[in-house]
């Protein structure tokens, strides 16, 4: 039993939150709560609307989008929503937060709960810098008979900004980097050739 958790849709929502909360995504994420004051993860926020803002969701599997939605909505339960959401907020507060590692795995307690969240301490470097790992210990895979609700989650109260925070990294054009290296040696000969006259 252990063995099957994380499992592969667990494992494309791990990678999916891994890479939204660090490098320049998280830095977007950052921008986007600072320039709109959008509290988006405060304690009143619901995980399956969060998700639904930020695009995370699995694709692949059996009704993956609905059960994973069902699953924040109605099983992982309201402490460990509200832990979640702190433990979020906070590390997305703090500017020395490197970014934080998602994980999923077996529960071995004899009596758990069906599901329990753990956070690890920050262990900053020289630097002040940090990770934080959120780790949903399970005892059971979420049941292939659960239908799923893959409707968009309505709004929490309180939002601010677009609903889908745009965290895709700017890039620049190809054409346009290309153009500025162009001016920049067309200019550097010009200057050497007014010093040879």
């Amino acid at each position: 039993m252990g063995a099957l958790i994380p499992n592969g849709n667990d494992a494309e929502i791990i990678d999916k939150l891994n890479t939204t909360f660090q490098g320049a995504k998280l830095a977007k994420l950052r921008k986007h709560i600072h320039d709109n004051a959008d509290d988006l993860f405060g304690s009143g926020r619901k995980l399956h609307r969060i998700s639904h803002r930020l695009k995370i969701f699995p694709t692949t599997g059996n009704r993956p989008k609905g059960r994973w939605y069902v699953f924040l909505r109605d099983l992982i339960g309201d402490p460990n929503r509200i832990q979640i959401l702190q433990a979020i907020k906070d590390a997305v507060g703090d500017l020395n937060c490197v970014g934080i590692h998602f994980w999923a795995r077996f529960n071995t307690k004899s009596n758990p709960p069906d599901y329990e969240v753990e956070v690890s301490p920050k262990h900053p470097d020289a630097n002040g810098k940090f990770w934080i790992t959120i780790t949903l210990l399970c005892d059971h895979e979420i049941d292939p008979n659960i239908p799923g609700d893959p409707s968009d989650p309505p709004a929490d109260g309180g939002e601010h900004g677009p609903e889908h925070p745009n965290l895709r990294p700017v890039r620049r054009k190809k054409k346009a980097v290309k153009k500025s290296a162009k001016k920049a040696i067309k200019q550097a000969g010009k200057k050497t050739a007014k010093k040879k006259r």
